[in-house]
């Protein structure tokens, strides 16, 4: 298997995310898939993330339900592992889609699928996944606008096995729109909750060259094709109706993505994130003006993510230099 390193950023593509029209057709309104759509935007516990000829529908930071179309037929898929060593009993349901009578069977199924995860999740913490789905929902325009700066539009990223937990638009108000949300600026979204999970392999600096290779690859083509890629993913949540309509997004901004590191009842002063920011640093600094990397610190009673939560690089490590001499 090609680990991340053997990857040849200069030549590497990947197949969008996006849903077949016979996939869309099937979630709208008389389609075989339409009950599940329905669960979706009726209850605020679940999410609808588009994938490659598949979607996600995920609760509590897990995956409640995969509907793989990348075969003929489609499959369905629940990980069994949330009834494993647990009192509960999962239900029996079709592993093929034939038609709406299997979908209506998963939604049906539902809250028993729920009951067992969370039966899981009583033996195992949920950790960041959980985060990042309370952020999805407290940052969403499902029936409205954005109360925050930011609207999450997908989670768990990845791109030449560079990956992030999240990717969001960020509102850029100008005169010709106030609101911010014409033209936002792309955000690739990193969530910590541990401070042992800012080193090692997976530690903040790791993503800080991650987002490095990315903006940097192609001669910056790989981020228009990734703006393209989430434009379109945008227009069809539109057509799903999982994004208001009201929603006036046309296209991202022209400037180069975001890399936002979320420190989730987290003290950025703490000795221990010494070493990591110090990395992140780092690679800003080597970056120059073509980087823009910032941290944000929000505690888990306000998932609600505003600029005024929002730390520069220089200014964090300054501060963590100050507290720790």
């Amino acid at each position: 298997m090609t680990t991340k390193h053997q990857v040849d950023l200069d030549t590497y593509k990947k197949r969008p995310r996006l849903l077949p029209t016979s996939m869309e057709c099937a979630l709208g309104p008389g389609g075989d898939l339409h009950s599940v759509l329905e669960a979706v935007t009726q209850d605020n516990r679940l999410r609808l993330d588009i994938r490659d000829r598949r979607f996600n529908v995920y609760y509590g930071g897990g995956n409640l339900l995969l509907v793989n179309g990348q075969k003929s037929p489609w499959t369905l898929h629940f990980d069994e592992k949330y009834f494993r060593s647990g009192t509960l009993e999962g239900p029996s349901l079709p592993k093929q889609f034939s038609g709406s009578s299997d979908a209506r069977a998963w939604v049906q199924a539902f809250p028993k699928l729920i009951a067992g995860m969370d039966d899981w999740w009583t033996r195992h913490p949920k950790g960041e996944r959980a985060h990042c789905q309370e952020m999805a929902a407290a940052n969403s325009a499902k029936d409205r606008l954005p109360l925050g700066d930011y609207l999450v539009l997908d989670l768990e990223y990845q791109w030449a096995q560079r990956r992030f937990d999240m990717v969001a638009a960020k509102r850029r108000p100008t005169k010709d729109d106030p609101t911010g949300w014409i033209e936002p600026d792309l955000v690739f979204i990193e969530v910590k909750s541990e401070y042992s999970a800012c080193s090692g392999k997976a530690g903040l600096g790791v993503h800080a060259n991650d987002y490095k290779n990315i903006i940097t690859a192609q001669a910056g083509q790989c981020v228009k094709e990734i703006k393209i890629e989430y434009q379109n993913v945008v227009a069809q949540k539109r057509r799903l109706g999982l994004l208001d309509k009201s929603f006036p997004f046309k296209s991202f901004s022209a400037l180069i993505p975001l890399l936002l590191i979320v420190l989730v009842d987290l003290e950025p002063n703490d000795s221990s994130l010494i070493a990591p920011l110090t990395d992140v640093s780092e690679v800003s600094s080597a970056l120059g003006d073509i980087g823009r990397i910032q941290f944000m610190r929000i505690a888990s009673s306000n998932y609600m993510m505003t600029d005024g939560y929002v730390v520069s690089v220089q200014r964090i490590v300054s501060a963590l230099g100050a507290e720790n001499p």
